[in-house]
Formats: structure tokens, C-alpha cells, sequence
């Protein structure tokens, strides 16, 4: 791939020169200074990135229609299945952010098609690139983020909020972060189940804006607070199950 793919993506995250491999997987670069490293490719005005940075992992889209705020981007990798999930962007941003990363770089790793349906003023733009394969790039990536590529690939990572056919008894109520800089802001959290509905092992798979303090908050107040139940409204035979949701602090939606 050409050496320009790495200046591409640089350009959108505003991160210095980093050093570069090319070959037939996804350019890769780092830079150990800032904690930083990233596996990108990139399209005629459009780009791809996994990043990690100082422990934050991320997929990046650029060169979208201009947005703030929350976003729904119709997604498909391969022949997997079309997915309408949460992107994020900053104030007047052409980039996005999925809040679920490890799903959709685990998908995108394994190379193929991707088609995108993204929101552009009263129509809807549409993107289909091929994708190469990368067998090395992106694992090195999570594993600078303390991930396993494979556990994500084997369908361990979750790609929407799901509560695993439970309810909410108690809704998680996180603390605002007391030193946030940032007003708004969102985190994704993946949590396990105890036997009595409370939730343990909970995990932030993204938090917006990176290095906020929100994915923080939201995983004490749901362990603190969270609770779900089956429909019936008991809490029997739960122990162990999966959830993954959202948790918003005030709207990502921001205005003059």
C-alpha cells in the first residue's frame, strides 16, 4: 500500500509522523512517546483506521459527510449482517467513531467488502470498498490496547446495546465526572451478570470524548447501581450472562 495511507489518517487525528511498515497488510504505525499506534487504509477521500491510543481503542472513518454529535451508520462487513449502529463525531467532524470497536475491528480484519449507508442533509451517502485482509496490523494494535483480536474474531466483542433478553430493574447511575473537561459525552459498557441480577466484570469498550473520564464513571455507577432481571421480573438463571449498553451523560448532541 502506498506510504500516503498513514499521512491520511494522520491528518485526521491530528497525530504526528510515525514510523511506517507497508506490504500487503494495513500500513502500521506508532508512536511509543504518546502511547499511540494505528493500522489504517485508505480510498479516494475516504479512510479507515484501528487506533489505540494511551489505552483507548478505536475505529475511525473519515472523508464522511460533515456531523456532530451522535450518528446511525448502516454497516456491513462481508457477507455478515447489516448493522444500524452508534457513531460518534465531533463539533462539524467528517470522521466517526463506532462505539463499538473491537466488533467492528475484529469484522474488518478479516478483510472483504464494506458498504456504508451514512446520513448526509434530507439523503444518504453510500460507500463500498474492498478491504485487504490484515493478519498482523490490527492484532498489534489491540494488544497495544491489552485486547485479544482473536476472543473479538471468535464473536466475543458485542456490536450493539443488548441486555441478552433481560430488563433493566435498576438503571445504572453514574456519578458525573468530577475533573471532566467536556459537558456532554458517552461511554459503551459490556458487563457480566451475577446470580441476583447485580452486574460485575464491566468493561469500557469506548468512551467519547477519549480520555474523559466517562467510561470510568459509568463502569463504577453500574456496579454500584446496575441492576437487571428476567422479563417476569425475577432474578433466576442469569448468573454469567452478557450485557452491553450505552450510558449518556447529558445528550451528544451540541449546539451554539
Amino acid at each position: 500500500m502506498r506510504d500516503v495511507v498513514i499521512a491520511a489518517v494522520l491528518a485526521m487525528i491530528s497525530a504526528p509522523a510515525l514510523a511506517q511498515d507497508t506490504g500487503d497488510d494495513w500500513d502500521y504505525g506508532e508512536d511509543s512517546a504518546r502511547k499511540l499506534s494505528i493500522a489504517a487504509v485508505s480510498f479516494e477521500n475516504f479512510g479507515v483506521a484501528v487506533r489505540c491510543m494511551d489505552g483507548n481503542l478505536s475505529v475511525v472513518l473519515s472523508g464522511l459527510p460533515v456531523a456532530t454529535g451522535t450518528r446511525k451508520v448502516r454497516y456491513r462487513m462481508g457477507d455478515g449482517e447489516e448493522s444500524d449502529g452508534e457513531w460518534i463525531s465531533g463539533r462539524d467532524s467528517s470522521s466517526a467513531f463506532t462505539v463499538w470497536p473491537r466488533f467492528v475491528a475484529a469484522g474488518m480484519s478479516r478483510g472483504g467488502r464494506l458498504a456504508l449507508s451514512v446520513p448526509d442533509g434530507d439523503g444518504t451517502r453510500q460507500y463500498a470498498v474492498d478491504l485487504p485482509a490484515s493478519g498482523a496490523s490490527i492484532s498489534r494494535v489491540f494488544r497495544n490496547c491489552g485486547h485479544d483480536l482473536e476472543a473479538a474474531i471468535a464473536d466475543t466483542a458485542p456490536s450493539r446495546e443488548d441486555l441478552g433478553g433481560l430488563v433493566w430493574r435498576r438503571t445504572p447511575e453514574p456519578d458525573f465526572p468530577s475533573r471532566a473537561s467536556y459537558d456532554v459525552g458517552l461511554a459503551g459498557i459490556t458487563c457480566r451478570v451475577r446470580d441476583n441480577g447485580r452486574l460485575r466484570d464491566c468493561r469500557v469498550e469506548s468512551e467519547f470524548p477519549e480520555g474523559s473520564g466517562f467510561g470510568r464513571a459509568a463502569t463504577y455507577g453500574a456496579h454500584r447501581t446496575g441492576q437487571v432481571a428476567l422479563v417476569d421480573g425475577s432474578t433466576g438463571d442469569m448468573a454469567g450472562r452478557r450485557v452491553s449498553f450505552m450510558v449518556r451523560y447529558q445528550a451528544l448532541n451540541w449546539h451554539d
